[in-house]
């Protein structure tokens, strides 16, 4: 297990900022730098997770019995297995010790598992998954919080193995990041700096980018995390602006045509 506490990691800095309490020093101290040019980064992170929510609350709706979460960070303030307590959950992340705290927090759970794997190299997550559910790779597969991580050339390789991998009707849900680079300002650069040096840089693509890069995944519905959740009052002008960007969710259907704008 990598036990490297000299850098920050971005699914502790998460945990931090959604109120948890499986994080470092050095993890508290990347998230304040965060904050300080991007004051709105919790409530960013709270509507990525409520979006993590609804979409698993949907999946339980539709009896889907396999979840696949890719970049889990630790499965604290309400992640999938307590949205869809009936489903086999197999969570992943490339940090030993998130994954060491999870597997702690989570027990002696048999519906359950925890992998350390990271996304760039999946065999070994598609190996645990087919171990873990059986065989059955008719799977609901959750990529929140992990695109805008991911440069284009290793989000395009997972997309393509994962449907590869993945049977007919499976679904994808997937959340990303998009801004206007020739409009981001002082502010908008200092806050990429922080996650830079976090150790993670977030890349910015627009729907049509990611779209092509998740072929041959095929797109189903995709809107601002506001509007999905239904709570566009609670992000006025002042986050907008602040943010230079917004977070939008994607749902996706295991299919072989174009994506559809």
């Amino acid at each position: 297990m990598s036990q490297d506490l000299s850098k920050p990691n971005i699914s502790r800095v998460y945990d931090y900022v959604l109120g948890g309490h499986h994080n470092y020093e050095i993890d508290r101290l990347a998230a304040q730098q965060i904050i300080a040019s991007f004051p709105s980064y919790p409530q960013w992170a709270r509507l990525n997770r409520w979006f993590l929510q609804l979409i698993a609350e949907r999946w339980s709706s539709e009896g889907r019995p396999s979840i696949l979460d890719l970049g889990s960070g630790m499965p604290t303030v309400g992640h999938f297995h307590d949205h869809a307590p009936n489903a086999k959950i197999l969570y992943s992340d490339n940090d030993g010790i998130t994954v060491s705290y999870a597997r702690q927090v989570l027990g002696e759970n048999p519906n359950v598992e925890y992998v350390e794997v990271d996304v760039r190299h999946p065999s070994d997550l598609l190996a645990a998954a087919d171990r873990f559910f059986g065989g059955d790779r008719r799977v609901a597969i959750g990529c929140m919080g992990l695109s805008y991580f991911l440069d284009d050339q290793a989000l395009a390789a997972l997309m393509q193995l994962l449907h590869g991998w993945a049977a007919p009707g499976s679904v994808m849900a997937l959340t990303y990041v998009y801004g206007n680079k020739a409009k981001y300002t002082e502010r908008s650069r200092a806050t990429m700096d922080a996650f830079k040096r976090a150790g993670s840089p977030i890349i910015s693509r627009d729907e049509a980018e990611v779209c092509q890069l998740c072929l041959p995944w095929r797109m189903q519905e995709s809107q601002p995390l506001e509007r999905w959740l239904g709570v566009e009052d609670q992000i006025g002008e002042a986050e907008r602006e602040e943010a230079d960007a917004a977070m939008y969710g994607l749902l996706f259907e295991h299919g072989t045509t174009t994506a559809a704008g």
